[in-house]
């Protein structure tokens, strides 16, 4: 099999020589160093600087409601950015749900729903006011438990951020981070922005 010499000095087989489609495709490598390398580096999430992330998030479509308030560290901005076409095209999915939390930074969420119409008959063994017997109306009721400290107004975002992803039939009944360990190590302190328990 020869070589062919073209005039861009770049050496083809003959496979690709025969085809002008292949020559084309082959050349483009020559117009790589002459590509805005500016506008390309917008995709490498990792690469662009914190100042460019609410430019970057507002073309993706995750500013306000849809997480980008709640990302409060670059690397939470960098995750939600990255999901942003995932989260989009899953909205509505308890995927959806669980993965908006873990993408800003709260951990691995446990999403319960299904909460009405419970009856006396040994199907659920928990007493503590989270199923309701004979609800019916309950069925579209769903709880998210977090096990990271979270403040009451990471909270209040989180259920609005939560609303948008959820399907629209369901409602938030509760976000409970009674299992987030809470140390008494200085970190966290009793100032009314944490509470025990769920909101």
């Amino acid at each position: 099999m020869a070589d062919t010499l073209t005039d861009n000095s770049l050496i083809y087989a003959d496979v690709i020589a025969k085809e002008q489609t292949f020559t084309a495709l082959a050349d483009l490598g020559l117009a790589l160093d002459e590509l805005p390398i500016d506008k390309l580096l917008i995709r490498l999430i990792d690469l662009v600087d914190s100042s460019h992330l609410p430019i970057l998030a507002d073309s993706m479509s995750v500013v306000g409601v849809d997480g980008y308030w709640l990302a409060e560290s670059d690397e939470a901005r960098r995750n939600l950015i990255k999901g942003a076409y995932d989260l989009h095209r899953y909205k509505g999915t308890p995927w959806a749900v669980k993965e908006i939390v873990r993408r800003l930074g709260f951990g691995n969420a446990t999403l319960e729903e299904g909460f009405g119409g419970k009856r006396h008959n040994g199907e659920i063994t928990r007493r503590d006011g989270v199923y309701n017997y004979g609800h019916s109306d309950r069925w579209a009721y769903y709880r998210i438990i977090i096990h990271e400290p979270i403040t009451l107004e990471q909270a209040n975002l989180l259920r609005k951020t939560l609303s948008a992803f959820a399907p629209a039939r369901c409602i938030l009944s509760a976000l409970d981070f009674t299992q987030a360990s809470i140390r008494h190590n200085g970190k966290i302190i009793r100032d009314g922005r944490y509470t025990r328990g769920t909101a």
